[in-house]
């Protein structure tokens, strides 16, 4: 019995859904599953469930500590809650939610479920995970990826479903088994900024017995009519009450058997044989008539045998090929994601080498300045300490001259090469010569060329 929560009361007590932000483009991931659908599928439910009423707004990521969300996509393709062994220890396992899990997936878990059923080949998570790798797709969802250099192990399990990540559900936790124990948030096993990502399911604590060795090798001799994802339903989007199921023991009945695409060219009549159909759209016959002009009795269920069969093939081969483009464009726009990253990076870059060849020149600068100012100061050191020296030898100078007209005095005291010594301190030998020259000529007037250049060291202390 499909039961419901009044909006009016229900609603006011229950705590508002949270998103978690995962989700990268809301407008387009809208739940648009609406009540009347929920009643299609409430008998893959325990009686007693209680639905949450449709809400156009609602997300898939949000959360609540009393309602939990699911996926259209089990219960369309067969599946009844709770979910069989296999199928929930695969969740148990990986940490991730219903919701997380791409059509991909539950197409694998039923096909497998149904393997373990009907051929007795007791598969666990060990062989499940040395079949496949379990890959983030887009916002945190997830899909199984062929080992590389290995066909897939499920066959017509990866076609696309359109609008699957809209068509979800709510469902009151505490009206069904085990619904306290589910995911309150969704696992994120890599980082949103870097999807497409490999994550390995995590079977690194199990150990591939030789038991389970044998199992997986007598998976693989299966025929892959056995390994393909069948289901007979009324509608591939919407599953109804007269839908194949899969209850909790993990039972599943019989689809309908298919043939390949390589059978689509001999579909015949069932009574008379023809040529193969041409893949161009072929023009209808006109009827045939015998001798006696009589209408021959085809009835239109003969000329039409095989057609159903073919869309349905036509379909599943459409399908595949859109689901393997869209995961090429995913990947696409991954890698442009990546590449504007290193762009904005490669541009930080130069704002940064900018940044520091401003520094450096303003480092020039100041050390240009430093030296100038250090040039400036020790030429301003340099000129007095030559000023001073200059000022002491004139003083001596003025001595000597004094000396030279005391008639008393002996020159042959004065220190000449001392006072020389004393002028080329100064380094400035032109300078020398003509304090040199002056002197003498200011000397020979009283002493002639012994005063020339003569200098004591008594006249230096004063």
């Amino acid at each position: 019995m499909l039961l419901r929560n009044s909006p009016a009361k229900g609603l006011q007590k229950e705590s508002p859904f949270k998103s978690q932000g995962i989700i990268t483009d809301s407008a387009k991931e809208r739940c648009i599953f609406t009540d009347p659908q929920i009643d299609r599928i409430q008998c893959c439910f325990p009686a007693n469930t209680v639905f949450k009423p449709h809400d156009p707004s609602a997300l898939s990521d949000h959360t609540s500590d009393s309602w939990v969300a699911f996926p259209v996509t089990p219960f369309a393709i067969g599946y009844m809650y709770p979910f069989p062994a296999f199928t929930q220890s695969f969740f148990s396992l990986t940490g991730i939610s219903y919701i997380q899990a791409m059509p991909m997936i539950w197409r694998v878990l039923y096909t497998l479920e149904r393997i373990i059923e009907q051929e007795g080949i007791d598969l666990g998570m060990a062989e499940l995970g040395e079949l496949y790798d379990l890959t983030t797709f887009g916002s945190h969802c997830y899909l199984f990826k062929r080992r590389p250099g290995e066909e897939h192990p499920i066959f017509k399990a990866t076609k696309n479903d359109t609008n699957w990540k809209r068509r979800f559900f709510f469902v009151r936790r505490d009206t069904i088994p085990d619904g306290k124990d589910l995911p309150k948030m969704w696992a994120t096993h890599g980082r949103i900024e870097d999807p497409g990502k490999d994550h390995p399911i995590s079977v690194s604590h199990l150990r591939l017995t030789p038991a389970a060795k044998e199992r997986l090798s007598a998976f693989k001799k299966l025929d892959p009519e056995i390994r393909t994802f069948k289901i007979t339903t009324q509608d591939s989007q919407e599953v109804s009450s007269a839908s194949v199921t899969m209850s909790s023991a993990g039972k599943s009945t019989k689809s309908a058997s298919k043939f390949s695409i390589t059978d689509l060219t001999n579909v015949r009549s069932s009574k008379k044989k023809t040529p193969a159909a041409s893949p161009t759209a072929s023009v209808p016959k006109a009827p045939l008539r015998g001798k006696g002009g009589k209408k021959r009795k085809t009835s239109e269920a003969e000329d039409l045998q095989g057609l159903p069969l073919i869309r349905q093939q036509f379909l599943e081969y459409f399908n595949e090929k859109f689901a393997e483009i869209e995961t090429y464009v995913g990947h696409v726009e991954d890698q442009d994601s990546k590449i504007a990253d290193l762009q904005q990076v490669a541009a930080l870059k130069d704002l940064k080498i900018a940044d520091l060849q401003k520094e450096l020149q303003a480092t020039k600068n100041d050390a240009a300045k430093m030296l100038i100012n250090f040039d400036y100061e020790k030429h301003e050191i340099t000129q007095d300490a030559k000023v001073s020296a200059a000022i002491a030898m004139y003083k001596i100078q003025l001595q000597m001259a004094m000396e030279a007209q005391d008639p008393a005095f002996d020159k042959s005291t004065w220190d000449v090469e001392g006072w020389k010594a004393r002028l080329a301190e100064l380094e400035d030998d032109e300078e020398a010569e003509e304090i040199l020259t002056l002197e003498a000529g200011g000397s020979s007037k009283d002493q002639g060329g012994e005063a020339s250049g003569a200098g004591g060291d008594d006249a230096a202390k004063d």
